[in-house]
């Protein structure tokens, strides 16, 4: 099996799945190459292949993890905030900013900590 290591030192198995010449228009039992300009199996590699985007960006960490307690929080005011609006409650819908905030001053953090 032939594989790459990308920047980000993740190992990407060089095949169709994998190169930017894939069509992903096709049904998922074969692809169609852009470049060869023909149908081949998910598995096919060629000379050719060259790493996709999201292939070459696996590993890189674009963000941060949001801690349970503040997804709790928030599911929790939507439900009420919607309950109200079903009762036909004239209510202000919060800001996720407002929620933030508010989470914040009361619990601490809203991002899991390494």
């Amino acid at each position: 099996m032939k594989v790459k290591r990308n920047k980000f030192r993740i190992l990407v198995k060089k095949c169709c799945m994998s190169c930017v010449y894939k069509d992903l228009t096709r049904c998922s039992g074969k692809r169609f190459c852009l470049k060869q300009e023909m149908d081949v199996k998910k598995d096919f590699y060629c000379q050719r292949w060259r790493m996709c985007h999201n292939q070459r960006m696996a590993g890189f960490a674009r963000g941060k993890v949001k801690c349970r307690e503040y997804l709790m929080y928030v599911l929790a005011v939507r439900e009420d905030e919607a309950l109200a609006i079903e009762r036909g409650e004239d209510i202000e819908i919060r800001t996720i900013a407002q929620l933030r905030e508010a989470f914040r001053e009361n619990h601490g953090e809203i991002y899991e900590i390494d």
